[in-house]
Order: C-alpha cells, then sequence, then structure tokens
C-alpha cells in the first residue's frame, strides 16, 4: 500500500504534457486539487513526535484564537498540572524509620495537617485547642478553645477537622460547634481566629479545599457537603445525597470530592455537574477515605476492611482486612502511586501495595503488604504522608467517641521519617 501511495504521490509531480493543447480551467483545479493530497501524505510519513507537535501547535492556535496571551498561559498550565496528576509513579526501595513521639494535646486528638514544606503541623483536639507544631525541635504554640465558652475567640467544643490552605495563608478549622474557622497560620501563639462563618446544622467533621484556595469544601454530621467561596466568605452550593452522619473527606482533583460516612457508603462527588458515584460495598460506617490518583481511591471501615476503588467500577478491585473488630482510623498515601498506609483503633500503622495478580488465573489487583506492621502509642485518629515524613495523631480514644480507650494510650503525634525512590510514570 505504502509503495502504490508514493507512485500516487510521484505521478502528482511529474509536470503535464505539452501536446498543443490549451490547458482549461477545469485542469487547473484538478492540479489544486492534488496539493491536499501532498499534506496527507506528510501526515502519513511523520513521526509519532512530529504528529504531538503539530497537535500542540493546532491546539495553541485554537487557544490564541479565542482567548488573550494570558488567558491561554492560563490554559496551558492548567492543562499542564491536570496531565500531571493523571500520570503515575512507580515507587521504588521504600523504607520507614524510627517513630517519634511528641507529646501535646491534653485530650484526644482528632485531625491533623502538614504543610507542603512539611516543617509545620497543625492539628486538633477534644479539648477545643488548635496546636501549630514545629516539626524539627517539636515545640509548639497553642491556639487556645474553651469549652461551652463562647466568647474564647477558638472552638466552645471538640474540633474535628483541620485543613491547610497555604496559597491564600489560612489555616481551617471545624468541629461539634457547627463553625468553621478561619485562623492567620502566622500569627503569634494564643491568637483568636480570624474569621468564623455559619452554616452547618451539626458537627463539621471534614475538611479538604482546592490547591488553588478557590473552593473548600466541609462534610458535616447533617448529611451535607458544603461548597464555600473563601474570596466571599460565603457559601455557594450545598451536596446532599448521604443518608447519614459524614465522618471524613479527601480531595485531589478540582471539583470532585470523596467522602464516607455512617450510611456505610463512599461517595465520588462531580461538582460541575451536580452528581455524584455511590460505593457501597461496606458493612459498617467508613471513617476514612484516600484519593490515591485520578481513577483509583482507599476507604476504611469500622467492619476491619480496607477496600480499593476505581472510579470505572462498581466493585472493590482489591481489598484486605484488619480482622474482626478493628477498625480502620485513619487512611493516607503517596499519591499516584500503589502505596496506601492505614492506621487503625489500636494503633497498628500498616503500609500496602496494590498489585497485580502474578498467576495466570488472577490477573486482578490485590492488596500486599510492603513492609512491617509499625505498633503506635494510641488509636490512630488521622494521618499524613509527605515526601519524607508520615504524620500521625495518636490518642487515647478514638475521635468521634470515646471507644477502644487503652490504659497506655497516649496523646499527641507521631512521626515516622520515610524515604523511597520515584522511577517514573508507570
Amino acid at each position: 500500500m505504502v509503495k502504490r501511495k508514493r507512485d500516487k504521490l510521484k505521478a502528482s509531480k511529474e509536470p503535464p504534457q505539452d501536446d498543443g493543447a490549451v490547458q482549461s480551467d477545469d485542469e487547473d483545479s484538478d492540479l489544486e486539487a492534488k496539493v491536499p493530497e501532498e499534506e496527507e501524505e506528510e501526515e502519513f510519513f511523520e513521526t509519532p513526535d512530529e504528529k504531538r507537535v503539530r497537535l500542540a501547535k493546532e491546539y495553541l492556535g485554537m487557544l490564541k484564537e479565542t482567548r488573550a496571551p494570558e488567558q491561554v498561559q492560563e490554559q496551558v498550565s492548567r492543562d499542564v498540572e491536570e496531565q500531571e496528576q493523571r500520570s503515575r509513579l512507580q515507587v521504588a526501595d521504600m523504607s520507614l524509620g524510627e517513630p517519634r513521639y511528641i507529646k501535646g494535646h491534653r485530650m484526644s486528638p482528632t485531625c491533623l495537617a502538614m504543610t507542603s514544606d512539611e516543617s509545620t503541623i497543625w492539628t486538633g483536639g477534644k479539648e477545643c485547642d488548635v496546636i501549630r507544631w514545629d516539626v524539627e525541635t517539636g515545640k509548639k504554640d497553642l491556639f487556645p478553645g474553651a469549652l461551652h465558652n463562647f466568647d474564647c475567640a477558638g472552638h466552645f467544643d471538640r474540633v474535628l477537622s483541620v485543613c491547610l490552605v497555604e496559597k491564600r495563608h489560612l489555616v481551617l478549622t471545624g468541629g461539634i460547634d457547627r463553625v468553621l474557622r478561619l485562623w492567620d497560620p502566622r500569627a503569634p501563639a494564643k491568637s483568636g481566629c480570624a474569621q468564623k462563618l455559619l452554616g452547618h446544622g451539626g458537627a463539621i467533621s471534614a475538611i479538604a479545599a482546592e490547591p488553588d484556595g478557590s473552593q473548600v469544601y466541609t462534610a458535616s454530621a447533617d448529611k451535607s457537603i458544603k461548597v464555600w467561596d473563601l474570596a466571599a466568605n460565603r457559601t455557594v452550593d450545598t451536596l446532599l445525597g448521604h443518608v447519614g452522619p459524614l465522618c471524613t473527606m479527601d480531595l485531589y482533583q478540582k471539583g470532585r470530592p470523596l467522602t464516607g460516612g455512617m450510611d456505610k457508603t463512599v461517595r465520588l462527588w462531580k461538582v460541575d455537574k451536580d452528581t455524584h458515584l455511590m460505593f457501597n460495598k461496606h458493612q459498617y460506617s467508613v471513617d476514612a477515605v484516600s484519593v490515591i490518583d485520578h481513577e483509583r481511591f482507599a476507604s476504611g471501615s469500622q467492619d476491619g476492611s480496607l477496600l480499593i476503588w476505581s472510579s470505572t467500577s462498581k466493585k472493590p478491585v482489591a481489598s484486605a482486612s484488619m480482622g474482626n473488630g478493628v477498625w480502620v482510623t485513619a487512611l493516607a498515601c503517596i499519591r499516584r502511586s500503589s502505596i496506601v498506609f492505614s492506621g487503625t483503633v489500636n494503633g497498628k500503622l500498616q503500609p500496602w501495595c496494590i498489585q497485580r495478580g502474578a498467576s495466570e488465573g488472577n490477573k486482578g489487583l490485590k492488596l500486599e503488604k510492603c513492609a512491617d506492621t509499625i505498633q503506635l502509642p494510641g488509636s490512630i485518629n488521622a494521618m499524613v504522608v509527605g515526601r519524607s515524613v508520615i504524620a500521625c495523631a495518636v490518642a487515647y480514644e478514638h475521635r468521634l467517641g470515646r471507644w477502644f480507650r487503652g490504659t497506655d494510650y497516649k496523646n499527641g503525634i507521631v512521626l515516622i521519617p520515610l524515604s523511597y525512590r520515584e522511577q517514573g510514570p508507570g
């Protein structure tokens, strides 16, 4: 077929024979019609790299025709970021160091967030306090609240959730008092919150923010998720679907929060389309979720199960069990990889790897332990995985109640050194 195309191309380039006849306009049109055919031949012989360059130039040309130069740059940046989010990493040589315990909260810490440079950690606890920790020195600054003291400039009931919006220099917290509080992370210790927002009719159990800080999501015991505009300090939407109180939430892609609740379901929301996907294979309340990449996510439940899901399937693609009666209380992952960390109410931190089945008859995914279990001194109520450290909030009791109280449990945070090597997209 290639030979025929080349012969055809060669014939089209041969000059017309001069037989003394005058060439008509129709013949000129025939010659002009052969030009697009030559362009088709060039596309036929172009390499994959040349095709990508050509398509990129066409895409940029289309953008320049309809948008201003600064808008073109913003769109290209968004496209690059989205493509990075969709690529997956291969993690090798992962190892965990010796845990370091730091004492702080008077009562059980319930939530935790860490800055992108891994230098500072923020936690909230049942004594209504918010604490800022220095990771290197262990020094802490207290932003106090007071139980049932409505004029304390902080939380007046248990804090259940904390979230950082670094681009806007904000720390967001929520809890039993149903108030979303905004704090200045640069403020000195014992400062009050900078702003408080009202809207929920139940406890705020989880908070997640878009990376650019444009929108914030709060999950509540009132069975709703609220979308907040921080520029206007108001709610812009309310998402309904859960039929029980919400317990947990995570966010990786813009406009795609992932939630779990006491109705035993996991839900992946598409905020722009006002729809969501429901996943309902757990037997008890879902206390922890974590988004792994653009397609996969994990959920943990009071039934002791850890399930891995794909947004393209209603059934779990992999699963593991912590044991009967061992609640999964915290989940975290190395984004865009196959590594997931689970924390339980009895203080066991377990790293997992999502792998393909090795046998011919089992080509699906499975969860395998990829490192030894680490025993921590308390219920693991929250967990964050960074590039070089895993931070865990450990407590005397479960974050949502007074269950599984251990006599040897402690209230504080545990820092575990983490090292691994990225092998590029897989």
